[in-house]
């Protein structure tokens, strides 16, 4: 080892502080990068085991090949493995409640079709033979039929074909008459099975949801393919890079098949589809997140090598007198780099490994939440050596651009320059000057600590910019999770029900179905229901009534010449005598006012929350002014009976709706009415075919068993489960998206901030240092302890103020440009994350507080001869 370095390792273990300080600042910067890549490296992964577990583990499929096709594949050496399916046939469902999906279809599968493809049991076992099949659990759920494991089915088999001897599968819809074209089932024989388990519902590739039957899945006997058989073959490569030449290597043009696809998910994923826009996507947010990375970093570690050579400057004037070349100087500099750089790198490349897989083990059942299939698949980490090369070399390149200016200003020094220092500061009277308010508000030392840091520009200013972009980027961070969570509240209003169920029904409910809502409303499962009604109506309001802007909005799109009334919608809704009794009970009104057929009476909602076309954003508004109508008449058309007129009476206007009836408006002319049974009956002459068919709506406890056991109760009485809908797990699952941008903005603005901080108390560790004789002269010309204190606390108080100066209004600024960025999309106030920035405040104050006590604790007790004789060497 050279002179150079020796004296560059002897440099960094005498300033230990710094040392560390800029090592933990590459482990931070590293972490993140590495942090990154790996989520990236991840969530790709992630991304082809959920579509491995959905489509299966296929590259191509080849549909109704002939036996000599399937044998010429199976030879090709470009072939890694190969699955076989056949359709054996239909047969009827009998008692089946799907009109369009009547029959149950049998497929064969082979040996490797059952490790390629996705089946996933809910019970019992995957068949071993032809003679028994699995059946998939949504014959139960969606066509009303329940098998068990156990029970043996006899079938008659055969095929659907047209009336014009088309012959129909799986790919073809269930033809009605209605579409002009029949469809009858050939039976060509019977089989009989025993259903030894039941699985989830088969994939898309298996089973389109326009499917006509319900895949029942069995073993294939090859042994009974005959000549003109055909069968589908999914196709594995062994390099997958090579699938779309599948064409040419395996000679397609001589090989007789119907048609053929691409796995084209599972290639995108995997970085290999035709159209990686998807991958463009992925790798470009990565590379926007990195580039904010480096930036942040490279401000930090430029500083820590600007100051590194600041301080070696005696040393490079000795070196250089004695005949140290600029060259050998820039190499001490990148020496240095490099040695701290070997340190810091690993550990923050395992650093950023073990954090991300923390958050993602944490996160994993909200990434499954938000993904079909995700209960099968979990978010797990998936460290891939490219993304930790990756990683490595940018963080590398981080730190070599950092010291690459430090080093080339190491090469100019002029050695009588340097050994004289005469030029560490280069000051006029008028630079350092302070206004005379300032001695006269915070004294002697006051003044001298704002001349201080009017000496230090560069320290001072580097302090200030990293302070203050801690703060804009945790306010922006703050204000933007706080947007966007009020945001997704605000588009997908949230509701008070969680379960609700169509019943096609009109006028009163059948005595069946009325048994199977109460038999839901006394599950454990189930908190509350309602049985709700709906009915478009319209009326005209005068314009007393009336908010001037909704006034002045009808008239600009064209809706009322002005001074005419303004047409309005009413969406009426009717809930049953339980649920209207409790409603009213809430409102702390009186039952009796609404139960008197002979003067209807309902309550009011006047609150829009709609999508403006125009402005392209949801809108909150109001239509009523203070003065509200007491009662409206409402105008419905009916096609047999015309036009139908009632009045109704608005005894109240309320914010709240009972469960099952929304409590907004979804057009900008719309209003709500809540009516019981007793008053549907008696508007409009108890016109019952003009009201919408019944939904039940239900409250659950636990959203996923009441769906369940609901299906149970629906498929007893005999009635469709496909029209049962959960719409709390949709909820949930936006919910959670906005959680996991919430927890990775957060991570990444800490972790931005923790760099911003260690830059802070690098700069002023290393100030303090540099000013030990500073110190000591005003210590032997008579300042006091307790000055000397309040001169550091002043400077301190004028770091974070200047740091709060530029901060917040610039969060601020940030946060009001969010705030105009989600206007676009939905109508909200402006409002500022308080406690973000009270947060922001008192945090300044500490890093920079505890900075320099850290940094005085080790010269505060210094004698002062002793300091005032010793040399910055």
């Amino acid at each position: 080892m050279n002179v150079m370095n020796r004296v560059t390792l002897a440099t960094l273990k005498r300033s230990k502080t710094r040392t560390i300080v800029t090592i933990i600042g590459i482990i931070l910067s590293t972490a993140m990068i590495a942090a990154v890549t790996t989520f990236i490296s991840s969530f790709q992964n992630f991304l082809i085991n959920l579509t491995i577990a959905d489509t299966g583990d296929w590259h191509a499929v080849l549909y109704d090949a002939d036996l000599d096709t399937i044998e010429s594949i199976s030879q090709n050496r470009e072939v890694k493995e190969l699955a076989i399916t056949k359709g054996i046939g239909y047969a009827l469902l009998e008692g089946g409640l799907n009109e369009y999906k009547p029959y149950l279809y049998v497929l064969g599968f082979d040996e490797k079709a059952f490790e390629m493809l996705s089946i996933y049991l809910k019970s019992g076992r995957l068949p071993q033979n032809e003679n028994e099949v699995v059946v998939p659990y949504h014959v139960f759920t969606n066509g009303g039929v329940r098998y068990k494991v156990g029970d043996t089915i006899e079938l008659d088999i055969g095929y659907r074909v047209l009336d014009d001897g088309t012959v129909l599968g799986q790919k073809d819809y269930y033809r009605h008459e209605e579409d002009g074209a029949s469809e009858k089932l050939v039976v060509t024989g019977t089989r009989t099975y025993k259903v030894v388990g039941i699985c989830e519902r088969p994939s898309f590739t298996i089973e389109e949801y326009s499917a006509p039957g319900y895949t029942l899945i069995t073993v294939l006997d090859k042994s009974e393919l005959g000549e003109n058989d055909t069968a589908n073959v999914y196709i594995k490569l062994k390099n997958p890079r090579r699938v779309y030449d599948i064409y040419d290597n395996l000679g397609m043009d001589k090989l007789q098949y119907k048609d053929y696809e691409y796995n084209d998910d599972l290639l995108r994923f995997m970085g290999i589809s035709q159209n990686d826009n998807f991958m463009a996507v992925l790798y470009s947010l990565a590379a926007i997140l990195i580039a904010l990375i480096m930036a942040g970093s490279v401000s930090f570690i430029y500083n820590s090598f600007s100051i590194s050579v600041s301080e070696r400057k005696k040393y490079f004037g000795l070196l250089s007198s004695i005949g140290a070349t600029a060259q050998q100087l820039r190499h001490s500099v990148f020496f240095e780099a490099i040695v701290l750089a070997a340190i810091g790198i690993p550990v923050g490349v395992l650093s950023g490994i073990a954090g991300i897989g923390v958050t993602l083990h944490f996160l994993k059942d909200m990434f499954a939440s938000i993904m079909a299939l995700g209960d099968r698949v979990s978010m797990t980490l998936s460290v891939s050596i490219p993304s930790v090369i990756a990683a490595m070399i940018l963080a590398l390149v981080t730190i070599l651009i950092s010291a690459y200016i430090p080093a080339w200003r190491s090469g100019k020094i002029s050695p009588i320059d340097a050994i004289r220092q005469t030029t560490d500061i280069k000051l006029t009277a008028r630079q350092v000057r302070t206004w005379r308010l300032t001695r006269k508000l915070f004294g002697m030392e006051g003044d001298l600590a704002l001349k201080n840091l009017k000496r230090s520009r560069k320290r001072y200013r580097s302090t200030v910019i990293s302070l203050s972009m801690s703060i804009i980027l945790f306010v922006s961070t703050s204000s933007f999770s706080m947007y966007l969570m009020e945001s997704v509240s605000d588009v997908y209003q949230d509701v008070d029900y969680d379960l609700y169920y169509f019943t096609n029904e009109r006028g009163d409910l059948k005595d069946s179905t009325l048994k199977v809502y109460r038999d839901i409303v006394l599950l454990d499962s189930i908190e509350e229901g309602s049985i709700v009604r709906e009915l478009y109506a319209f009326t005209e309001i005068p314009k007393e009534y009336l908010n001037q802007s909704f006034y002045d909005e009808m008239i600009d799109n064209g809706f009322i010449p002005h001074g005419e009334e303004a047409p309005i919608n009413v969406i009426l809704y009717s809930v049953d005598r339980d649920t209207f009794k409790y409603y009213v009970r809430q409102l702390g009104l009186d039952e009796s006012l609404f139960t008197n057929p002979d003067s209807p009476a309902g309550i009011a909602i006047d609150y829009q929350h709609y999508y403006d076309d125009q402005q392209k954003r949801f809108i909150n508004s109001s239509i009523f002014g203070s003065k509200k109508p007491k009662s409206i008449t409402l105008t419905v058309f009916d096609r047999e009976d015309g036009q139908l007129k009632d009045d109704i009476l608005l005894i109240a206007f309320a914010d709240e709706t009972p469960c099952g009836v929304p409590d907004y408006a979804p057009s900008f002319h719309s209003i709500i009415v809540v009516v019981s049974d007793e008053i549907r009956k008696a508007l409009f002459d108890g016109e019952e075919k003009i009201w919408n068919p019944a939904n039940m709506y239900f409250a659950a406890v636990d959203h996923a068993k009441a769906e369940q056991d609901i299906m149970g109760i629906l498929v007893d009485a005999g009635l469709p489960t496909y029209n049962l809908h959960n719409r709390a797990r949709n909820m949930q699952n936006t919910r959670n998206i906005v959680t996991i941008i919430s927890v990775f903005s957060y991570g990444f603005i800490i972790l931005i901030s923790l760099i911003s901080i260690a830059n802070v108390f690098n700069t002023i560790s290393t100030n303090i240092n540099l000013r030990r004789i500073e110190f000591a002269m005003l210590k032997s010309v008579g300042m006091t302890d307790s000055s000397f204190n309040r001169m550091l606390n002043y400077e301190c108080i004028f770091y974070g103020l200047k740091a709060l100066l530029y901060g917040l209004p610039v969060s601020v600024l940030v946060t009001r440009l969010i705030h105009i960025s989600i206007r676009q999309g939905v109508e909200m106030p402006f409002r500022l994350p308080i406690s973000s920035i009270v947060v922001s405040v008192l945090s300044v104050f500490f890093v920079v507080f505890a900075s320099m006590v850290y940094s005085m604790r080790k010269i505060r007790h210094e004698n002062i001869m002793d300091a005032i004789k010793s040399e910055s060497i």
